[in-house]
């Protein structure tokens, strides 16, 4: 009986292996060449172009929360989608693509305290915790979490 445990856990270890060094392969992949989540977190600034912060000072700031909201929740929160229609307000594809990085990483650490209300205490709280961070470092804009 033993020895059948012992070979389970031994053949359980050896598939989890080949599942994390799979999903690593993945995660270079998407570094190098996918969603570009991490590549904007080294590069940051990305909506510190004078295209970008003449929409963010003449009124995007003011519209920042209620046009990604929009977004985010009309895109079911992906990110080709939510990036597209940031695009649509006349940022940057690179600053509109904080953006929607910032609504996955919400959805991804923040989606049972904002499912309801993206405005209670506990989403806003979450995100400023999770993913103003994020956005900081890409955009160059501290905002999240309203």
């Amino acid at each position: 009986m033993a020895i059948r445990i012992f070979v389970a856990l031994l053949a359980f270890a050896t598939a989890r292996g080949e599942d994390i060094e799979a999903a690593m392969a993945v995660d270079d992949t998407c570094t190098a060449g996918g969603p570009p989540a991490a590549r904007y977190e080294l590069e940051g600034g990305k909506c510190q172009n004078p295209t970008d912060l003449k929409i963010w000072k003449s009124g995007g700031r003011r519209s920042f929360d209620s046009a990604l909201n929009h977004c985010g929740r009309s895109c079911a929160a992906g990110f080709p989608c939510t990036q597209d229609c940031m695009k649509k307000q006349g940022y940057s594809a690179g600053c509109a693509g904080c953006m929607a990085q910032l609504v996955g990483c919400s959805r991804d650490n923040c989606i049972n305290q904002c499912i309801s209300s993206d405005s209670s205490p506990a989403c806003t709280g979450c995100v400023k915790k999770h993913c103003r961070p994020k956005m900081k470092g890409c955009s160059g804009f501290n905002v999240g979490g309203h």
